[in-house]
């Protein structure tokens, strides 16, 4: 994979989950990923991550229903050291597995549902 001549615009900087139950959504992935909150106005439970410089990843893939995590729609990943320990995690605070650990290009990836059925993507840190 090389990369492209002309550096590429516009990152992906922020995401939103939006739950039928904030309270419990947020203990899920507290358990999960360790997050704390930060509350906004208009009660939105904010996230807020150190500023690291790293290179960042998107890409534009196939669908394909019949493989799980690959339905059409969008998708969004977080870094994990360990994926197989986060998979447990997401399971013991009850999400589910949806897509075991695979290898793509020069990183390995897997998938979980949180408990509101929202597929989250678990990414180890790029080579």
């Amino acid at each position: 994979m090389s990369a492209p001549a002309v550096p590429n615009r516009h990152p992906g900087v922020m995401f939103e989950i939006m739950a039928r139950d904030q309270r419990a959504m947020q203990a899920f992935y507290t358990a999960v990923f360790g997050w704390q909150y930060m509350e906004g106005e208009s009660g939105f439970a904010y996230i807020r991550f150190p500023v690291r410089m790293q290179p960042l990843l998107g890409g534009i893939g196939q669908a394909d229903a019949k493989v799980p995590g690959m339905a059409p729609g969008h998708a969004f990943y977080l870094e994990v050291d360990d994926l197989d320990a986060a998979i447990t995690r997401a399971v013991a605070a009850g999400g589910s597995r949806l897509m075991e650990p695979t290898d793509a290009d020069a990183y390995r990836f897997a998938m979980v549902r949180d408990p509101e059925g929202n597929a989250i993507g678990l990414v180890r840190p790029f080579r």
